[in-house]
């Protein structure tokens, strides 16, 4: 049971039993004491009682659908529309005199209803700069399984993995790409979003006699990528002899073309694999013009091959800045490097690093 707090009870008064009066044990019962007769009420206190800081419902929560009372202040004074009600006058407030007739009193304002509130669910509210979509949005991107980066790693002579990719993406390259291979692959395992495919006949080792649908599988796989939406924007891991290749996801690009090329160990020959009609017609003229050293081309089946004469002192950077230079003049730029396995029997020979050029290819007239 609780009891009001700040109550004030008037002096006691104590009432002696008349006559002689005792009890069981033969004692006078002691003094009976009753408050007294007009004590005070508790509307008639000195001060009002104070409000609690936190009303005792403002811990309980309103289950979702039903409405919350709020409770009227108390304290009129500090009401909007209690401060902004005018009082009635005093004249209102005198007693008529015998015999006047009554003026209409005007009307009291009535007590305010109480106010009840829907509890409603909270929304949150869309970025004003809308650089960032709304969470809704962002769940129905992230329930279409999208992936925004791609990641290729060749490793070995071999093997080649493939990271954050799609069930969808993986059916597509195996039908369009490792088709490509002629004997086919070893293992394909698949882990998460991890892809780990094991080729036969290692055609990472840049040798043997289908290394030509090596390097034709590597563009095919640009290529593919390219039509997809994901372009090549860097390499990680680069201190390591199996650099991680990043694909970044953008606007699917239908018109790019990909080809191969490789420098020798001395960089004084350049080797272009399949290039484009255009580029095999005049690159090797473009490339003797732009230098000032002699410049053998040769061409080999579906190769390309400029070499800087023997004898002739040129630094391979400088060979390697002018081949860079023709490229960009025909259409052509530097997209990626892919490092390959070792060369030589037993895998103890320099890395070779291929050069992949994309660009778009001349619509003949």
């Amino acid at each position: 049971m609780s009891y009001p707090p700040y109550y004030n009870y008037g002096p006691q008064q104590m009432y002696a039993q008349h006559g002689p009066m005792t009890g069981p044990s033969g004692y006078m019962p002691g003094p009976i004491y009753a408050p007294a007769a007009t004590p005070y009420a508790p509307a008639a206190t000195p001060y009002q009682a104070p409000v609690p800081f936190i009303p005792p419902t403002a811990m309980l929560e309103t289950p979702p659908g039903q409405a919350q009372l709020l409770q009227p202040k108390s304290r009129l004074k500090h009401s909007h529309r209690a401060a902004t009600t005018p009082l009635p006058l005093k004249s209102a407030l005198k007693k008529p005199t015998a015999g006047a007739v009554p003026a209409s009193a005007p009307v009291a304002p009535s007590a305010e209803p109480a106010l009840t509130r829907r509890r409603t669910s909270s929304k949150v509210k869309p970025d004003k700069y809308a650089a960032v979509p709304p969470p809704h949005q962002m769940a129905e991107q992230s329930d279409k399984g999208e992936s925004y980066h791609m990641f290729v790693t060749f490793k070995g002579d071999s093997e080649l993995l493939l990271e954050n990719t799609l069930d969808h993406a993986r059916k597509e390259i195996e039908e369009e790409i490792f088709a490509v291979w002629p004997h086919g692959l070893e293992s394909s395992q698949s882990r998460g979003s991890n892809w780990k495919i094991r080729f036969k006949n290692a055609p990472w080792n840049m040798s043997g006699p289908d290394v030509v649908v090596a390097w034709e599988l590597i563009a095919a796989l640009f290529t593919l990528f390219a039509k997809r939406g994901f372009v090549f924007m860097a390499s990680t891991r680069c201190t390591t002899t199996q650099p991680r290749l990043i694909f970044q996801a953008t606007s699917p690009d239908k018109y790019s073309s990909f080809f191969l090329a490789y420098m020798s160990r001395s960089g004084r020959r350049a080797t272009l694999i399949h290039p484009p009609a255009h580029i095999g017609a005049a690159f090797g003229q473009r490339l003797r013009a732009g230098s000032q050293h002699p410049i053998e081309i040769a061409q080999e089946k579906d190769m390309l091959i400029a070499e800087i004469t023997a004898g002739t002192a040129v630094k391979p950077s400088y060979f390697l800045m002018q081949i860079l230079k023709v490229m960009v003049d025909m259409g052509f730029e530097l997209n990626a490097t892919v490092p390959m396995a070792r060369g030589g029997p037993l895998g103890m020979g320099s890395r070779r690093e291929l050069l992949v050029f994309k660009g778009v290819v001349p619509v003949r007239q």
